[in-house]
């Protein structure tokens, strides 16, 4: 839809830690607002009202929101930019992309993993066991650190930010998977399946093992928005 919603007049400051270039830091906590749901689907996002909420220019604000556009997370109407509303079948979409993604970076990582790099995804692995039934935001952060080592372990830079791009995506319409102790129990079992196949270098298992890992989340995601999209006929 292209009805936007408006911003509160009083949103509040925006305050950047101002270690590296303006944009950079803009664009990452407005990519974080929108993934936390800070900034709603639906929302109007003004160059000028970001930098005056930032205090600073509307040249890193536009440098920001462009890049925010690139991504995918707003999008342009005629009312101006919007964060992006994905329906089920965008969202479907875009899972199908993330999970063959996921599936390449796995393969690579297999012929191209360190020692060092199949110690850490080990370490994470027994880090993500003992959260189990704790802190889901802990899960969460676990679940993409052992993500994140397998990106690394594939050394493809083009491969990560396509990945980063359709996390973002996708988390920002549905967090975690991973709320339930039992499906944090079952993803421990994938990691574990992941972890062997590129401690063992064998391409092909890491790919499928990967693949299927992924692809119960997916449908997990679908299902949730599909109902979210019945309950409630404006979503989506």
């Amino acid at each position: 839809m292209d009805e936007p919603f408006e911003a509160h007049v009083d949103a509040p400051a925006i305050t950047l830690p101002g270690n590296r270039p303006i944009a950079d830091e803009l664009y990452d906590y407005l990519r974080h607002a929108i993934i936390r749901g800070e900034l709603a689907e639906g929302i109007r996002v003004v160059e000028g009202d970001i930098a005056t909420r930032a205090n600073v220019s509307r040249t890193p604000a536009g440098q920001a929101l462009r890049r925010l556009q690139s991504d995918g997370l707003l999008r342009a109407s005629q009312h101006g930019l919007l964060v992006n509303e994905l329906s089920a079948d965008e969202l479907s979409e875009t899972c199908t992309v993330r999970d063959s993604l996921e599936a390449l970076a796995a393969r690579l990582a297999a012929s191209t993993r360190t020692d060092l790099d199949v110690a850490l995804l080990e370490e994470l692995t027994e880090r993500f066991e003992a959260a189990i039934g704790g802190d889901v935001s802990e899960i969460v952060e676990l679940n993409h650190a052992f993500h994140d080592a397998v990106w690394d372990a594939a050394r493809n830079s083009a491969l990560r930010r396509f990945l980063l791009q359709t996390r973002s995506l996708i988390e920002r319409l549905n967090s975690t998977t991973l709320s339930s102790e039992a499906r944090q129990r079952q993803a421990l079992d994938e990691h574990r399946a992941i972890l062997a196949a590129i401690a063992a270098r064998d391409a092909d298992t890491a790919e499928s093992v990967t693949l299927q890992h992924f692809h119960k989340a997916t449908a997990i995601r679908i299902l949730s928005k599909r109902v979210r999209t019945r309950t409630n006929p404006t979503v989506g």
